[in-house]
């Protein structure tokens, strides 16, 4: 309230026209007409590069939160063109500009949530990786979607190195998987195991991108954060995560992969196919 009279309130619609910069504005309990909040939802219509976000227009003290449908219809023309507005503080009795209204506000807050998402991942982006050398990951937090999902051919030697893992809670070498292979009932040879291992290792990996990890580095410092990434070749290995404060650190060894899983990790891996 800061006692806007209504022919005040024409003169702000006329300034509303050009405003580039404004994001939030409050008209709320003033002495503003009918009169005067069409006019200001016309300026906001006019202007093309307009910035509002926020925008309250009721209620007013001399007429309260209805101002007739001809304010309702220059309301609702506003909202069908503006991709800015995502709050307004306005009633509205004519159902058919009420659903515009509606409407336009839906999609401008899908608007704004994607943008958000766009940035903040720009934002990411834009932040300069530490490196380190790294010694060991911890899976902590299990995808969103089942594991068999992940390991949707459900073969024999994909059991069993998910068996194995859901039991010892860390990665097997290629002998390790073909012991717990042949000691639960598969024959698997040497030559398939290697292949089975570095498929399951892949798989298990991309799963893990956008949860939560744990990574050690060479004098045993763990850093909590997400993975953003991961490349392997011929033990040549890097991981990219970001922590819950913004930092981004790539972690680099050209040793054997150490990797073991949480409680929740290998209660994902060891889940029956339904």
């Amino acid at each position: 309230n800061s006692n806007l009279m209504k022919r005040e309130g024409v003169d702000l619609a006329n300034a509303l026209m050009v405003n580039k910069t404004l994001r939030t504005l409050n008209l709320e309990c003033n002495n503003l007409d009918s009169n005067a909040v069409r006019e200001i939802a016309v300026a906001f219509a006019k202007n093309r590069e307009v910035a509002v976000e926020h925008l309250r227009l009721a209620p007013q003290k001399q007429v309260g939160n209805f101002f007739g449908r001809p304010v309702e219809e220059a309301v609702g023309l506003l909202m069908e063109t503006n991709n800015t507005i995502i709050k307004l503080g306005f009633e509205c009795n004519d159902a058919h500009w009420r659903n515009i209204i509606d409407r336009a506000l839906l999609r401008n807050n899908d608007v704004a949530r994607r943008r958000r998402k766009r940035d903040r991942h720009a934002t990411e982006e834009e932040v300069l990786p530490e490196e380190r050398i790294f010694s060991r990951l911890t899976l902590q937090r299990p995808p969103d979607l089942p594991s068999v999902e992940v390991f949707a051919e459900d073969s024999p030697p994909q059991v069993a190195f998910r068996g194995f893992v859901a039991q010892q809670k860390r990665l097997p070498n290629a002998t390790q998987l073909q012991s717990f292979a042949r000691n639960s009932g598969h024959a698997m040879k040497y030559a398939e195991a290697a292949p089975t291992l570095k498929d399951c290792r892949a798989r298990m990996l991309d799963a893990a991108i956008k949860t939560d990890v744990m990574v050690a580095d060479c004098f045993e410092v763990d850093t909590q954060g997400v993975l953003r990434g991961w490349s392997g070749t011929n033990n040549t290995w890097s991981f990219d995560i970001i922590t819950p404060e913004g930092k981004r650190f790539v972690y680099t060894t050209d040793k054997e992969l150490v990797l073991v899983v949480s409680e929740s990790w290998a209660e994902w891996l060891g889940a029956p196919r339904v």
